[in-house]
């Protein structure tokens, strides 16, 4: 499950483009999550093409401001955008990290932005929160930097000593960063969250979060989950 989103391009047509030349029929080998302002983007031509695309090897899933799944989107889709001016992006957003906490065992991070986010704090922030929170398995990826690697030292999962002192880049004078890497380690002492409950120990942990290659990322991650306690 991914949850990202169609325009600009990016991350999310790379998956597709891989379910493509890899996933199963009748599979679901991707859901892709679309929070309120994201789908709203989109017209009706548009998100017909993607579930086209999808076919019997994926699924979108649309959510409301609240975070519950939108039943039937395609029938209630207008032609056109319908971006709301009232819509409360980042309550948006944070519903969709919710719900797919909800729906989900565990989750992987990797990179981030950390600057020009439009949500109440950075997204993989959030997103390490809402799984902290549901004590769900971990699996932080740093070595490509960005938002991951700052909840990778916040969480005590990796130091960063393998990287340049000014790593990750990030603005200077956002308190909104250091706010959400407060309130982070304040609902990891407070859970009961254990960072060992992703199957790995403590060197597959600090080996995870140095790395940078994919194909790594993913051994570790898989070996991981069969030893987890979701």
């Amino acid at each position: 499950m991914y949850g990202g989103r169609i325009k600009p391009s990016g991350f999310t047509q790379y998956l597709m483009h891989e379910v493509r030349r890899y996933g199963v029929d009748h599979g679901e080998a991707l859901t892709l999550c679309l929070a309120a302002p994201e789908h709203n983007k989109l017209s009706y031509n548009e998100l017909d093409e993607i579930d086209r695309t999808l076919g019997t090897r994926g699924r979108i899933v649309c959510l409301d401001e609240e975070g519950y799944e939108i039943e039937g989107i395609l029938s209630v889709k207008p032609d056109d955008p319908h971006p709301c001016a009232s819509l409360d992006v980042a309550q948006a957003y944070s519903a969709l990290r919710r719900h797919m906490a909800a729906v989900t065992d565990a989750r992987v991070l990797v990179g981030g932005n950390l600057s020009d986010f439009v949500g109440a704090m950075p997204g993989i922030i959030e997103e390490a929160i809402v799984s902290v929170q549901a004590q769900q398995p971990l699996y932080v990826a740093a070595g490509l930097g960005g938002a991951a690697a700052l909840v990778a030292k916040r969480l005590h999962l990796d130091d960063l000593s393998w990287a340049p002192d000014d790593f990750p880049a990030r603005p200077a004078d956002d308190e909104r960063i250091d706010h959400a890497l407060g309130l982070l380690a304040t609902v990891a002492a407070s859970s009961g969250w254990r960072a060992t409950s992703c199957g790995l120990d403590a060197h597959g942990i600090r080996q995870l979060a140095a790395s940078h290659r994919t194909s790594e990322i993913a051994s570790l991650v898989v070996g991981g989950l069969t030893q987890a306690t979701c």
